[in-house]
């Protein structure tokens, strides 16, 4: 490199001494090796390292901010559920014992094995048919008592009525726990003989003098009570 290329520096007079990889000048220094930076130079300036796309970090969590753990039950919530328990052990030996009055009355001769379902199912079928039937025989008594008294006191005749398929049919539909059931009773009789006048009772004739005397009289009596009735109904 020709001395003459390198530049005087502006404040000590002195040339350079050559220069760096870069391009820039070394200057001589008084009292020094000269390998330092003038203190004209500008000092390069630091860059960050780092990625600058990378998303800022993130402030370290404080722990006194992490939710509880959750409680334990209380003692009380425990007693209730302890008392909620005790009931549902006593309901389910109630029931059992409930059960097992059941499978006694409808199967006293059953020994102490478990019983089938199916054939409980069935039994307690029969019985409750059985028990339907009585209901209608006793509602069928009732209201053929009640039609009886009935057909007496609005001058008819008790036999033929009862005897009558469409009077029996239409007494079918009464129901003598009704509260409107004496007005239809009623109805089902002035209908019945209106329609069959033969229905009527016959006028009584006049009672003849002397001691004539055919026997006892036809009309058959009046029951005296329910039971008397439902035991005539039953008998036929």
């Amino acid at each position: 490199m020709n001395s003459y290329d390198l530049p005087i520096h502006p404040f000590t007079g002195l040339q350079a001494l050559g220069r760096r990889r870069d391009g820039r000048p070394i200057w001589p220094v008084l009292g020094g090796s000269g390998e330092g930076p003038h203190p004209g130079d500008p000092t390069p300036a630091t860059l960050p390292t780092g990625d600058p796309a990378a998303p800022p970090a993130q402030p370290p969590t404080d722990p006194t901010t992490a939710p509880p753990a959750p409680a334990g039950p209380t003692a009380e919530q425990l007693a209730d559920a302890q008392r909620q328990a005790t009931e549902a052990a006593e309901q389910r030996d109630q029931l059992q014992a409930a059960l097992d009055a059941i499978n006694k009355a409808i199967n006293p001769d059953a020994g102490a094995t478990e019983p089938d379902p199916a054939q409980l199912a069935a039994q307690v079928a029969d019985r409750d048919r059985q028990l339907a039937d009585l209901g209608e025989q006793l509602r069928a008594a009732r209201v053929e008592l009640a039609a009886h008294k009935a057909a007496e006191s609005a001058g008819a005749r008790p036999d033929r009525l009862l005897n009558s398929r469409a009077f029996v049919a239409a007494l079918a539909q009464l129901d003598p726990g009704d509260a409107q059931f004496d007005t239809a009773l009623q109805a089902a009789i002035t209908a019945a003989v209106e329609s069959d006048p033969e229905l009527y009772r016959a006028t009584t004739a006049p009672v003849r003098s002397g001691g004539e005397f055919r026997g006892a009289p036809t009309t058959r009596p009046q029951p005296a009570s329910l039971l008397e009735a439902i035991s005539a109904r039953l008998t036929k």
